[in-house]
């Protein structure tokens, strides 16, 4: 899995674009190096699997309208939604 990309929401309720609160379950594999003094260094972390668990929208509190977005359906500020 490697690498895991991040989606964009959109909250048809109040419109928002930038504030949710997202609770996410994954597994990941990782290097684990101790030095000498005992201070933990993670390298090599890999995602083995990741699920978005809840979507909530910071501005109006629930998450009855949240929709995943692509970055072609970001409009310009005051222009009319086009996500369906």
């Amino acid at each position: 899995m490697g690498c895991v990309s991040l989606p964009r929401y959109r909250c048809d309720g109040c419109g928002n674009l930038t504030r949710f609160d997202v609770t996410v379950s994954q597994q990941t594999k990782a290097f684990y190096h101790y030095t000498v003094g005992g201070e933990l260094v993670v390298e090599d972390e890999e995602v083995l699997s990741h699920h978005v668990d809840d979507v909530v929208c910071r501005w109006c509190g629930h998450g009855r309208s949240i929709v995943e977005i692509a970055d072609e359906q970001l409009e310009q500020p005051g222009a009319a939604s086009t996500v369906p």
